[in-house]
């Protein structure tokens, strides 16, 4: 959660705005922990400290207030995604990085899958966005690679798409999502950001050798 280091009470009417990636940061969070219905325009405007219709006055509602956070975080995970994919690799080499760059994502934006989580449960106009806007297009670039590997039989045959899907988006992420859980049951010491890197080079390795023939 982005904290402010505004003063307590309603700021004036010629305060300066939150900068744009501080609203945006400070929504994901609050619509991950929340939950849709559980957050208020109102609420976002005070956690932030800015004024009472800042948020009114820039998206208008508070439905845009969560597409403009979700183009915010998930944006920022495909643009990762596309950067870290060299289509002119070997096919192998693509996965990896995928994978890797996936993982140290979700590592340092844990609410990227909460919300998803919370989203992801019964059909609507909110999953539809979201899938129709960043997880689809990906899953289509990354079917394209997964049946090249296939092809040269570089990864295990008849493996559903659907397994791989949530065993590296699910199995990368939960971790960081579920972070109290995490540090109740065990070492706290991977959630640490100087861990990052280690984590997800070990957890692609894993998934790597669990998906070669």
């Amino acid at each position: 959660m982005v904290k402010s280091t505004r003063p307590r009470g309603r700021p004036p009417k010629d305060a300066d705005p939150a900068p744009m990636e501080d609203v945006l940061q400070a929504a994901m969070h609050s619509f991950a922990v929340h939950g849709f219905n559980g957050v208020s325009v109102r609420t976002l405007n005070r956690e932030l400290g800015v004024s009472h219709n800042l948020l009114h006055q820039r998206y208008g509602s508070k439905e845009a207030v969560w597409r403009a956070a979700v183009d915010w975080g998930f944006g920022h995970l495909v643009a990762r995604m596309l950067a870290a994919d060299d289509e002119s690799a070997p096919p192998l080499e693509r996965l990896r990085a995928l994978i890797r760059t996936f993982v140290h994502v979700a590592a340092e934006h844990p609410e990227l899958l909460r919300l998803m989580n919370n989203e992801s449960g019964e059909p609507g106009e909110r999953l539809d966005y979201i899938s129709e806007r960043f997880i689809e297009p990906q899953l289509v670039r990354f079917q394209r690679l997964w049946d090249e590997l296939a092809e040269r039989h570089e990864v295990k045959d008849g493996v559903p798409p659907e397994v791989i899907y949530f065993m590296i988006t699910s199995g990368g992420g939960t971790m960081f999502a579920n972070r109290a859980l995490t540090e109740r049951l065990f070492t706290g010491e991977p959630l640490e950001p100087e861990r990052y890197t280690e984590y997800a080079d070990r957890f692609t390795d894993l998934i790597m050798d669990a998906l070669r023939p």
